[in-house]
Formats: C-alpha cells, structure tokens, sequence
C-alpha cells in the first residue's frame, strides 16, 4: 500500500475531512489490499490498531501525548453493539490512556494529560460483529468530540476521587462503582498482573482512564430523547451529584407524600404509581415527565426510594425483576441479568423515619451507589448457589438472606398462582433476586464514609500545615450556623470555590462543629447542610447538643480534644436551680444552651472560648439587672477562666451594617491579670481599638452561679455591667468605652449587586408601597388584644423609608426574607424610581459572607434567616488575629 499520507497532520479540519471518508464504509473498502486483521477475540483493539496503522499511517504507540500532536487531537475508536430493539449502544468503555500511580498524585486535574486529551478527541465508531473479522465493520460515525462544559466538574469530580484514593495508598481498591462519568478501568494483559503505587506496599492492578459505557451510549447516540437538568447561573460549575443536592434541598424534611403532592402526584386512594420515585425526582431536576434524564442516562443511574427506620435499618430490601428458572439453570453469572442489574447505578432517594413521629418517613439527603466489585463475588456465590439448587430440582428453595451476606432470593409474584415452569417440567412460584437489607443499610454509611474522606484529608493537610507553621489552635464551633465563627478564624480556601477565598486570622483549624436546629425536622437543618455544602460532607454534627454530649459521656461517640470553643448562643433565662456544692453540680434550666457550653468546657477543658450573644445579656433580666451576665461569668470562674467582653456595633469598625453583638473572650489561666491594664491592652483592646469615656467601676459577683441567681442584681434598675469589662476570679472590672477606628467604612450601597442580577419577585409591586410605608412609619394608634379585648395604645417612631444606600444597613433579622411588607426588612430605592428587597446575595455581604456563601439551594427565605442568625464575620477575624500575635 502507499503509505503517503492523504491528509495534512498539522490540520484539525483536513484530518477530520479525510476521517470522515471512512464513514459509512469499511477498513476494507478504504485500504485497498487489506484482506484481515488479528481476531479480536485473541487481541482487543485489533481494528483500532489497524485504523492507526492502516488507514492513518503512523506506527502504533504508547506515547502520553496525543496522537495528532500538532493539532492536541487524539485518536479512539469504540465498538457499538445493536439493542433487541435495533438501537445502538456503546459496547464497552472508552479507554483513554492508562494511569501512571507513581505520577498522577502530583498532578491536579487541570494540568493532568488526561483532561487535555479529552479536549479534542476524533472518535470513530463502529458496529461491532463476532462474526466478522474487524476489517469488515461498518463504521458508523466519525466526529470531532470533547467532553461538553456542563459534565467538566463531574469528569474532575471522577478524576479527583480516583486520585484521591491513590493518594491514601488505595490503589488496590479502585472500584468503578467509585465514579459517574469516568473510571479506572482494569487494563492488563491477565488478572494477575499488578504493578508498585506509591504511599503503600500493596501492588495494584494496571488501570486506565476510561470513560463509562453509559456516557458513550448517550453522546453517541445525541441524547435526541434526554433532557438536561435545569441549571442557573450559580449551578454552571457543579459536578452531578452537588447538583442533584441542590435542586433536592428545598424539599428535605418533606414527606414522600407530601413531596408527591408539592410534584402535583397525588393518588387520593389509589394504588401509589410504582415509578413514584422517578416522577418526583425529574420533577425537582426540572425535566419533563416524559424526557429521559441526560445525565442519568450518562451515567447510568436509576433513581431509588430508601426509608431508612430509626435503628438505622432500610425498611425494605432491594428487589429485581422475577428471574426464569429455566434461563437461570444454563446462564452463567457475568451473562446473567442479575449481573446487569448489579452493574446499575442508583440515586438513593432516603427518607429516615421521623423520631417524633414513628411511620413517618421524612426526605433526609440523596446520594448516589453502586455495588462494589469486591460485592460482586459475593452476590456471584448467591446466584451460583440459586443456580445449583435449581439444576437439581429443588428450586422451591430459596437463598436465604442468612446465608449470604449481600443478597438472597425470595417469592416475587402476584400469589401463590403466579407461577413460572422449571427445567424438571414443575411449576415454581416466581422469585427474584435482593439485595439484604442490612446490607443497604451498611452501603450506604460506606459510602457517607467516603464522601467524608476529602473532608478528613483536607483538616489533616490543615493541621499538618499548621503545625510546621507554628502552634495550632484546634476550634470547635457550636451553635455554628452556616460557619460564621469558622470563616473568621479559618479563613476559607477551595479549589473549587475560588470566589469564596478568605484570609486565615492566624493557625486556627476547626476540627468539630455542631449545628441543630430545633425542632430538629430534615427541614429546618438548611444552615447545617449550608456548613457541609462549604466545609465538607462530615464537616458538622447535625444533632441536638445535649445528646451529642449524652453520647460522649456515655462513650458512645468520641469528640476531640481542642484548644479553643466559639459560638454564638442565644439569650435566654440562665437562672440556676441548686449550689455548685452540691454532688451533681450546677443545673441550669433544660434547653438553655449556655448550660450544654458550660458542659463542653466541662469535658474538654479548652484554653480559648470566644461567644457572640445580643447585647441585652448584659442587662437581663428586667427583675434583676444584670443577673444572667453575672452568673455566665461565674461559671466561666469556676472552671478556671479569666474573661474580657465588648458590645459591638459592626457600623463603628467599618462593617456595611448597624449590628450590635457582645463578644466574650475567656482564656483558662493560672497568671494574675492586672484588670485595668486587660481592659487597655487586652485581646479586645488589641482586636477593637476604643476610648474609655466613663472611670472603670470594680465590684465582685458571686463565686457560685445559683448566689447570682438568688441575689446579684436585686433591685438594681441599671446593670453594673457597661460595654467593656474584664474579670477574673469574680472580680469585675467594666468601664463604658466607644471605638477608636480609623478604618475605610462600608455601606449598604456598597454590596448592592446590579439590578440585572435581581430576580422580578424582589421588586415591590407599586401597589403595596403604600403598606410597606405604613409600616415604616411613625404611629400612636390605639388597638384592641385579640385574646382579652382591652383597647390600649401603641406607639412606635419612624423609620427610614427607603433604607439610606449611602450608609450601613440596619440589623438583618431572620424575618429579613420573603415578599410581605415589614417594618423589619430592608427596602432600597433603585434605578427607574423603583423599589425593591435585598436579594440573599446581597445580607450574605451584609454579614462579612463572601457573595453567595448560602447559595447552596435552598430557599431565599431560609437564606435570609441563616444571614438573621449569623454574625459579622470580620469581627472574630479581627478577635483571631489579636488572639493569635499573641502566641508570637
């Protein structure tokens, strides 16, 4: 043959013009004078290699770059297979290039060789044939292809959970039930072979980059009957399963019924539709009821309901379709259904029963599974045994989930009636194959084991930095909302969120953090979800405090040691029922939370605590001023801290918002503070620079927190406790101070977003404005209680209407959201004279967030009250890096 080449190798478009000649032809029609090629059953890639070879000139080769390198286009060639209803589909994965263990771990995945050469590839596809020799298959379709932007983030996802593995010396245990889109596929001339990883002694099997079957079927075939899910602009760059988290967020904590009828799927009595589950789950993706879901059907996956009991057990196990015993008794295991079956991919839907209300199954998270391979040899030992039973004659019985750890068999059919023949000419009632339902439930805590790893590496790789750098403060966030305290202290650095950058205040790693929000339903644990959305799957304890601490102390969970606890808690009644002597110590009232702070200072005996609460605590209660404030600071003395405090309002150090907070400061020492020089030159001091405007006042509280609650403050109508103060050993110092900054300010103009970028709903109908002044207004009216019907007066002063632009923003409250006019919430005056809300974007900027922090799906009114309940991020930075010059 000439081997002169017909096409111009340092052009894309003449190499995809002579490419395309083979389309709709064969190796044999285009390379004259080539008669055959290797079997392919002996060598895979035989008509491949011939294309390379035979059609393309140039020598086969096993260089990393790609195969047109002028161009940065690599060659693949893929086999189709035709379906029983003549469709085609991908016959097996895409392999791309293999994986060299000892090299990859120091790549990432945008300078990987893998991702440039998924940029471009020229694929060919072929219809596959065992009856014919590879130079007589029809080539079906030559394309130009590359991976399209929206499945990037999923295909680094798959990259990155590969690596990852590698990194942690788990080679040996790459699974392609790992990963959606692209695996590492076996890739060795026999079973045996196995080749050195780094980070471990255990040799692993020689894989490769490949891209799944199920992707290939549906870029191959154009995704004509599959639709997308619905994106927005703050979902572009997530990978599939972030994806599928955010569009279900809105409903957790709903109901599977209540779900169906917000999805318009109501059954009023009838039989529940057995694809429930698929429904309500395009539903929420935003596809249509009849479309197939495009990334599903890339990756294979099946959506599945789970309801997960109490105890943590599914309450049902997985069922597949009736098997045919006469098809079971000569079908091996990898030719077999069920092992198709196994090879699907699931979305598990999970709904946990509620513990208040027992039957009741509520929509806690979703999560994608698949069995693992090392599962298959089990599920394998199931079948086989089923197989061996049916062959001699006793199909009647079945695998029971005893015997086998994955799966077993069991009856199937309508009744007793629904029968299907057997090889020995009986009936048999129909049965199918399941998966165990301890088995689900033991899956899927592996898999919520793996999506925590990353979170694991990553505080590791923290504290390891950390530690080379200098000391390390270890935090635990209580009470942490969506990571206020967090993101002060620890700043925040993600790859993947690079507009979410923060600076660190200096060596502080947070390594535990709660967040519970009573009443404790799946729906109101949106600030939680917020925290592990940003943080890390596993990055938070969503449990009611005083039972994660029952858990502790009864050593059935453990809770590492730190050396600083932050928090913001609220104000509430911290009056004490019976003395410090007495054997069981302090008992404060049940759900107040400061008593579960003073439990966990109690356990873990932290050096730091830093707490934010509203500034009245220091003035509480009416009865007797300045009692609550005095009983907090006694605790903390028992329990051997030092405490400095200050009110803040984040307006006098530059903050776009008028936020008045205490902050309290308490550090365990054995040193003598001499307290007019702390209250100067303190932590506080340091962090919030101020003048003293009044002469410090020294008084003593009592020493137990049940005196203070019997007597300090009887009969004061003003607090002894002013704005700054310090104590130590019960000895009070406190003086009234107003801040020293000199700082560029920020107003509420300031984080303003444009107002292309707010939604038709924020802007006020010019209808309503008439209420929403009227709110705003000033008022002396008289109005009738409901419940009693006494007439009396109420009086209130005017408010700004519209809220002044050119300076810092009133307090954000949790009411801040919705469409209702209020006194509460903000109202701007915009462009065109027109009058609109502030958009969540906007009171995540208003807190010190970076824009978009609580974007994470759910609902614009919780995105609202999670900015309501948080803090000014800057002021615990600003506490952080005073904090940590002091460790220089």
């Amino acid at each position: 043959m000439d081997a002169a080449l017909e096409y111009d190798s340092s052009s894309i478009e003449s190499i995809l013009v002579y490419a395309k000649r083979l389309e709709g032809h064969t190796l044999r029609e285009e390379c004259p004078g080539l008669e055959r090629v290797e079997d392919p059953h002996k060598r895979r890639g035989s008509f491949g290699n011939a294309v390379e070879k035979y059609y393309f000139h140039y020598e086969i080769n096993s260089d990393p770059n790609a195969d047109f390198a002028e161009v940065g286009t690599e060659l693949k060639t893929t086999p189709l297979k035709q379906l029983k209803d003549g469709r085609l589909s991908a016959k097996e994965r895409l392999v791309i290039s293999m994986i060299n263990y000892m090299s990859v771990v120091d790549e990432t995945w945008e300078t990987s060789s893998l991702q440039k050469k998924l940029h471009q590839i020229l694929l060919i596809a072929y219809q596959y044939d065992k009856d014919l020799n590879p130079v007589d298959y029809l080539v079906r379709l030559v394309e130009l292809w590359g991976i399209p932007d929206e499945d990037i983030p999923t295909f680094k996802r798959d990259w990155d959970v590969v690596v990852r593995k590698i990194r942690r010396g788990r080679a040996h245990e790459l699974s392609g039930s790992d990963t959606l889109y692209l695996e590492a596929a076996t890739k060795a001339a026999n079973a045996a072979k196995r080749t050195e990883q780094p980070y471990s002694d255990v040799p692993a099997k020689p894989r490769a980059w490949a891209i799944k079957p199920s992707y290939m079927t549906v870029a191959l075939n154009g995704m004509l009957e599959a639709q997308a899910i619905r994106r927005d602009s703050g979902s572009a760059g997530l990978d599939l399963l972030a994806l599928v988290k955010r569009r279900f967020e809105p409903y957790m904590g709903l109901s599977e019924n209540e779900l169906a009828s917000v999805c318009g799927y109501g059954w009023q009595g009838n039989r529940k539709p057995k694809n429930l589950c698929a429904l309500i789950t395009k539903h929420i993706l935003g596809v249509d009821e009849d479309s197939r879901i495009a990334e599903f059907e890339k990756a294979g996956v099946k959506p599945k309901t789970m309801r997960i009991k109490c105890n943590g057990m599914p309450k049902e196990s997985i069922s597949f379709p009736t098997f045919d015993y006469c098809k079971l008794a000569t079908c091996e295991f990898n030719s077999s259904d069920f092992r198709r079956y196994l090879a699907q991919k699931y979305l598990f839907v999970v709904y946990r029963e509620d513990t208040a209300d027992r039957g009741t199954f509520r929509l806690a998270e979703v999560l994608f599974w698949q069995m693992p391979d090392t599962d298959l040899l089990e599920a394998r030992r199931c079948y086989e045994e089923m197989q061996r039973r049916v062959r001699s004659g006793h199909a009647d019985q079945s695998v029971k989930s005893t015997e086998n750890r994955c799966c077993h068999v069991r009856p199937h059919g309508r009744n007793k009636a629904d029968v299907l023949p057997t090889p020995y000419g009986s009936f048999e009632t129909k049965k199918c194959f399941w998966l165990n339902a301890r088995y689900i439930g033991s899956e899927i805590d592996r898999v919520k084991r793996d999506l925590r790893a990353p979170t694991d590496e990553a505080l590791e790789e923290r504290l390891g930095h950390s530690g080379m750098t200098g000391n390390v403060i270890r935090v635990a966030e209580l009470f942490a909302g969506v990571g206020g305290f967090r993101l002060g202290l620890e700043g925040y650095s993600n790859e993947d969120h690079p507009e979410f950058e923060m600076p660190a205040a200096g060596p502080f790693v947070t390594v535990w953090a709660n967040q519970w929000e009573p009443q404790g339903s799946p729906a109101k644990q949106f600030a939680a979800r917020c925290y592990e959305e940003r943080f890390g799957y596993g990055s938070v304890v969503n449990e009611d405090i005083h039972a994660v601490l029952d858990a502790y102390e009864a050593g059935e969970i453990d809770i590492p040691d730190v050396d600083m606890v932050v928090g913001g808690f609220p104000c509430q009644d911290y009056s004490v029922a019976k003395p410090l002597s007495q054997a069981s110590g302090i008992e404060g009232k049940k759900g107040v939370l400061w008593w579960d702070i003073y439990r966990f200072l109690r356990l873990k005996q932290p050096k730091y605590c830093l707490f934010e609460n509203v500034d009245r605590l220091l003035k509480s209660p009416a009865s007797q001023r300045g009692r609550d404030f005095a009983i907090i600071l006694s605790c903390l003395a028992s329990l051997g801290y030092s405490a400095e405090w200050r009110v803040v309002n984040g307006a006098d150090y530059g903050f776009p918002q008028k936020r008045r907070r205490v902050y309290i400061y308490a550090e365990r020492t054995e040193d003598a503070w001499d307290l007019k020089e702390r209250l100067r030159a303190g932590v506080m001091a340091d962090a919030l620079p101020a003048r003293g405007t009044s002469a410090e006042a020294t008084f003593s509280i009592y020493d137990d927190p049940f005196e203070n609650t019997e007597r300090f403050g009887a009969g004061l109508k003003v607090s002894p406790f002013q704005n700054a103060g310090v104590m130590q050993g019960c000895t009070v110092m406190t003086a009234k101070v107003e801040a020293a900054y000199e700082g560029p300010s920020k107003t509420l103009g300031d984080v303003l977003v444009s107002d292309s970028e707010v939604p038709e709903e924020f802007f006020v109908d010019e209808a309503k404005l008439a209420k929403w002044r009227y709110f705003k207004d000033g008022k002396s009216e008289p109005r009738v209680n409901k419940k009693t019907g006494f007439t009396y007066r109420y009086s209130e002063g005017a408010m700004a209407f519209p809220d002044p632009v050119d300076a810092p923003a009133r307090t954000i409250l949790t009411s801040e959201g919705g469409g209702s006019a209020s006194r509460s919430k903000h109202i701007v005056e915009v462009s065109g004279g027109r009058y609109r809300r502030l958009v969540p974007d906007e009171l995540d900027q208003l807190q010190g967030f970076p824009k978009g922090w609580t974007d994470t799906g759910m609902t614009d009114i919780n995105r609202a009250f999670c900015m309501g309940n948080a803090l000014i991020v800057g002021i615990p930075h600003a506490i952080g890096k005073a904090i940590a010059r002091r460790l220089d």
